[in-house]
């Protein structure tokens, strides 16, 4: 039996950009109520609130393992980005359009519904946006907080972009969500990340006019390693040995059962591979 969500949801802010939230109800086509949920994200456009409300709805259903979404929008703009009437200029909301379309290849039928702000279901999207806004005004201590930011992604440099892009997708199942042209320092980026959009989003950074990568002592360096769950981490260190990868430490296990090994990425940057046990 074909399982089927009708997701509507709503995002606002509270200047353009302000202070922000997103909201979402998820319905099955019978009427019966499954979820609704609303969230502060923090300074944003409306129309990245919009992009994150939809983001929100779309985790439900694949968590829930919806095979058919309808998505009904009051936003024309994100609805027209997504079915590609309109083209995504802005490079934020190019991320968050990424993002969706990534979440959106987990159904197999997939559709968008422009409705009207009246519409009750978004009306009471609405109204949980709102909601949200008020609680962080009268709570300045979590609103400020939440204003100050949340780590969204790291930064690593890299020699060789399509060796480094082919390392993560192979390895950690990292999908490309965004590509750029940093004019400005003369480098491409590229940002990768889980296809449940659950971690954070890695950065890969490539400049055109570097020579080499210098690998300093690691009592030296800044920074340490980047972290990976894996579900079985010998199978992992195996196939990354097959494939000339170098292992730093092999799989040993910590108190409390957690499996941890150390190996590098094709420019030297230690990667942990943990699976929790």
């Amino acid at each position: 039996m074909n399982k089927k969500f009708l997701l509507y949801s709503d995002g606002g802010a509270r200047g353009n950009p302000g202070p922000a939230a997103s909201a979402f109800i998820a319905k099955l086509p019978s009427g019966e109520n499954l979820k609704a949920d609303s969230k502060f994200v923090g300074k944003r456009t409306n129309n990245q609130a919009e992009y994150e409300a939809l983001l929100m709805a779309l985790r439900y259903a694949m968590e829930q393992k919806a095979e058919e979404v309808i998505c009904h929008l009051d936003s024309e703009l994100v609805a027209k980005q997504l079915t590609g009437q309109y083209k995504v200029k802005n490079a934020e909301l190019k991320l968050l359009n990424r993002q969706a379309k990534t979440l959106l290849t987990n159904f197999n039928k997939v559709s968008f519904i422009s409705v009207p702000r009246e519409h009750p279901d978004i009306s009471r999207a609405d109204a949980l946006v709102n909601q949200t806004l008020d609680r962080q005004a009268h709570n300045p201590s979590e609103s400020q907080s939440a204003l100050n930011g949340f780590f969204v992604h790291a930064c690593i440099r890299t020699s060789n972009l399509q060796h480094s892009i082919n390392f993560y997708q192979h390895f950690f199942s990292l999908t490309v969500v965004a590509k750029y042209d940093y004019k400005a320092a003369n480098s491409d980026l590229v940002f990768m990340r889980d296809p449940q959009a659950k971690g954070c989003l890695l950065e890969l950074m490539f400049c055109r006019t570097q020579r080499d990568l210098m690998r300093p002592h690691p009592e030296q360096r800044l920074y340490d390693h980047l972290g990976f769950e894996v579900l079985d981490i010998y199978a992992t260190v195996a196939e990354m040995k097959k494939a000339g990868i170098n292992i730093i430490k092999a799989p040993e296990k910590l108190d409390g059962g957690t499996l941890v090994s150390l190996v590098e990425d094709p420019d030297g940057v230690v990667v942990e591979l943990i699976e929790r046990i």
